[in-house]
């Protein structure tokens, strides 16, 4: 029985770590010994680890020094050249410890720490880099980490997309595709729960999904919103995620006097009924690296409003499966008034969503089982 360790940075709320818990309750737990290691532990993801799976934590905590030189290393990084990654491991590297034991597989599942902890201190017969984002506009400094995947044997981009800008980046090694398993089963099922906040029915009901991160681009959907309400729409935004941008969006919100028209309901642990409610599903992402909740909803059958970022076009089909549309809050607008008032479009999008075959996380299992089993 193969011994796999996953390493991933935490199992709180985010794509990368719904995308981990939904592939380990699809793997064949009786053909491997899997062990999660996590650097911070206590998770909201923690709960749906099978129970078979070994848990278990770094939680290394950087000396006064350590925490003095990441600081002083910021400071110097005005021109945002470095990752704030690759600055905390640059401070860490030489004193967090080596784990103990031996591995036949280790998946740094993510980029940053998680890629620098297996290429440096993991022992195991087979290394692989598991990268879920646009590397290059999540701000990393690719020569920098040239010699950390180097240690890899295998390094896989969760879209077409994120394997070619890898390769691209780094064309000496072995860059493959694997998408992220999204289970359409446990995503159909979720959806049937009870959400916390009931939708009035006498509004045009649109849902976003995502961490309140800059990369998430929310107050392009926030301004679109203005527009739409100021053309005469009685429409209702809820945005459903948690993190640093809150405060940000709390202002802009206020400032447009949007209070009654846009909700940030913060962390929801099952956004699926919120999704299955809602009248359009919106994304405004400036970057992504596969797209996953723009992938949910379309499981849902929803209208799709989405900006073009890269791997957009790689999940919907413009005007027959979802609207793509320029990262401008008049163009997000146009679209959804559009759906507003295209009975006949949102209907085909709609359709074509249900005639769209999901097979994909089949075909993920598959490439996974033969990732693992590969001399």
């Amino acid at each position: 029985m193969k011994k796999i360790l996953f390493l991933i940075e935490s199992l709180h709320l985010g794509g990368a770590e719904k995308s981990l818990i939904s592939l380990l309750n699809n793997l064949d737990l009786d053909k491997y010994e899997i062990e999660i290691l996590q650097y911070k532990k206590g998770g909201e993801f923690e709960k749906f680890i099978p129970a078979e799976i070994k848990l278990s934590s770094i939680d290394y905590k950087p000396s006064l020094l350590e925490r003095i030189k990441f600081r002083i290393f910021k400071f110097l990084n005005y021109n945002k050249k470095y990752h704030n990654a690759q600055l905390l491991w640059k401070s860490i590297k030489t004193s967090i410890p080596k784990h103990e034991g031996h591995y036949d597989i280790a998946i740094g599942w993510g980029q940053g720490f998680a890629s620098y902890f297996i290429s440096q201190k993991v022992n195991a017969l087979k290394k692989i880099a598991w990268v879920n984002i646009d590397y290059e506009k999540a701000g990393y400094y690719a020569p920098q980490d040239k010699s950390i995947y180097k240690e890899f044997d295998k390094i896989i981009g969760v879209s077409p997309f994120v394997q070619q800008e890898m390769k691209k980046t780094y064309p000496e090694y072995d860059v493959i595709f694997i998408r992220d398993i999204i289970d359409e089963v446990e995503i159909n099922s979720w959806s049937l729960q009870q959400k916390k906040i009931e939708f009035n029915k006498n509004k045009v009901n649109i849902v976003s999904v995502g961490r309140l991160a800059k990369q998430k681009s929310f107050q392009f959907a926030i301004e679109a919103v203005n527009i739409l309400t100021n053309k005469g729409h009685n429409i209702h935004l809820y945005i459903i995620g948690e993190g640093s941008e809150r405060e940000y969006l709390e202002n802009l919100i206020s400032e447009k006097g949007l209070k009654n028209c846009i909700s940030l309901v913060g962390y929801e642990e099952n956004p699926f009924p919120y999704i299955k409610d809602c009248d359009i599903y919106l994304q405004s992402s400036i970057f992504e690296g596969l797209g996953r909740t723009i992938i949910e909803a379309g499981i849902l059958n929803k209208p799709i409003v989405t900006t073009n970022f890269p791997t957009a076009s790689q999940i919907l089909t413009n005007n027959e499966t979802g609207l793509i549309v320029g990262m401008e809050p008049m163009e997000i607008a146009n679209a959804i008034d559009k759906l507003i008032n295209d009975e006949d479009l949102t209907q085909k999008l709609t359709m074509n969503l249900k005639s769209q075959s999901q097979k994909e996380t089949q075909k993920s299992l598959a490439l996974m089982y033969k990732l693992f089993n590969e001399d």
